[in-house]
């Protein structure tokens, strides 16, 4: 069995809006027990969304469609798709009703140019969207099916889970895949590859992911034996020991959220290059305030001046810098731990420093880290992988604690 997707929307093509529906599904499908095996992302065009329907219903089970549902001009994938299935289109009355009654409910009439979105494929299964008013639609074509559903995330992942996953987990076997994850960091993906390549066992279906100075390695367990899987495992285990982020497709804010709830440390930084992303990351967590005291963005130099309360701060020393930031942090939130990061992040440097350099500090008052790296990138990779090693090293260090 064969899933496609098909994404409508020249927003997406022209870098507006990002594809995540696309994300999304995969990885619903995938915790599932199930693969999208195609996707195609198109502009708003008639034509394009019926040569691409058709191509993927020459090839696909079910197809699944994101986007073109609203009550404007441009929305057409209802009606093109119906038009291309040799299909009418009907009013139904109660969505109809349903849809003035909402509008009603809010103080409000309801456009003329909703009714449109009323409007259902002769035979076909109205689905319930929960969170808008363009419902979902369920066509049965020649023994093959297609999910129409509307493209803002907040409605199609409701409509995905609600059901096209029970749909499909009713009617067609799962996927025999179970992948083992393996997140890496510190390590160049090539080099990696090399050196796993010495010890993999043959046949394995491996693959690698590299992102941000992250990589993923993924492998289905079941193209190998149990004991070549296990065997496998434990190699990577005793060769990259101290690389290894988890064992887990998580994210990296994901593993160090883990490490400080379990190890119950009150947690500080002070951030200069990355601007409070490293703290938009981390409270991504649920529960992180327990241990996640508080953050200093000191972007500027009267603004670390003041953390510091020191008119005489040495600002060429980027070293000394972060250790006396750190501290500053230890003092006024009373942390167990605090980490610093200053940096470059360019196109311009304005300091002594290249651009991509970056300094972190961690300390818990007894043990202090003081490191330097180079990131690579334009200005927006290196904020990303400079916040990514940050937490690394915050990870490293807590481990160490222990």
């Amino acid at each position: 069995m064969k899933i496609g997707f098909l994404t409508i929307g020249t927003e997406i093509l022209l870098g507006d809006t990002v594809n995540t529906n696309l994300t999304n599904l995969g990885k619903r499908l995938y915790e599932n027990g199930f693969k999208l095996d195609k996707d195609i992302t198109i502009s708003d065009q008639k034509d394009e969304i019926d040569k691409s329907l058709k191509f993927l219903l020459e090839d696909c089970d079910v197809v699944v469609t994101s986007g073109g549902l609203g009550p404007t001009e441009d929305d057409i994938t209802k009606e093109t798709i119906s038009e291309s299935l040799s299909l009418e289109l009907e009013l139904n009355d109660d969505h109809l009703d349903w849809m003035k009654e909402r509008w009603k409910a809010r103080g409000l009439i309801m456009p003329d140019t909703n009714i449109k979105q009323a409007y259902i494929p002769v035979g076909s299964e109205k689905l319930t969207n929960t969170q808008g008013t363009a419902p979902g639609i369920k066509i049965n074509h020649e023994n093959k099916f297609i999910f129409i559903f509307p493209g803002p995330p907040r409605e199609f992942i409701p409509l995905v889970e609600d059901e096209l996953i029970p749909f499909l987990s009713k009617n067609f076997e799962k996927e025999n895949t179970d992948y083992q994850f393996v997140m890496f960091f510190n390590q160049a993906e090539s080099s990696l590859a090399a050196q796993i390549d010495k010890f993999k066992p043959e046949g394995l279906d491996i693959a690698y992911l590299a992102s941000k100075g992250i990589i993923k390695l993924r492998f289905d367990k079941n193209s190998v034996t149990n004991d070549q899987s296990d065997m496998f495992l434990q190699k990577i285990g005793e060769t990259f020991e101290d690389d290894i982020l988890s064992y887990e497709n998580i994210t990296v804010e994901k593993v160090l959220g883990n490490l400080i709830s379990d190890s119950k440390l009150q947690i500080s930084f002070v951030e200069s290059i990355t601007g409070g992303l490293i703290s938009s990351l981390l409270v991504k967590n649920p529960g992180i305030s327990k241990y996640f005291i508080g953050s200093d963005i000191v972007y500027t130099n009267e603004s670390k001046k003041l953390l510091l309360n020191d008119e005489n701060t040495n600002f060429e020393d980027w070293e000394e810098l972060t250790y006396n930031l750190t501290e500053a942090s230890l003092n006024k939130y009373k942390s167990n731990v605090a980490l610093t990061i200053l940096g470059e992040a360019g196109p311009i440097s304005s300091s002594k420093y290249p651009v991509g350099t970056i300094f972190i500090c961690i300390s818990n008052g007894e043990k202090t880290v003081i490191s330097d790296h180079k990131m690579n990138g334009n200005r927006a990779e290196i904020l990303e992988r400079a916040s990514n090693k940050a937490q690394w090293e915050l990870i490293k260090f807590i481990k160490n604690l222990y």
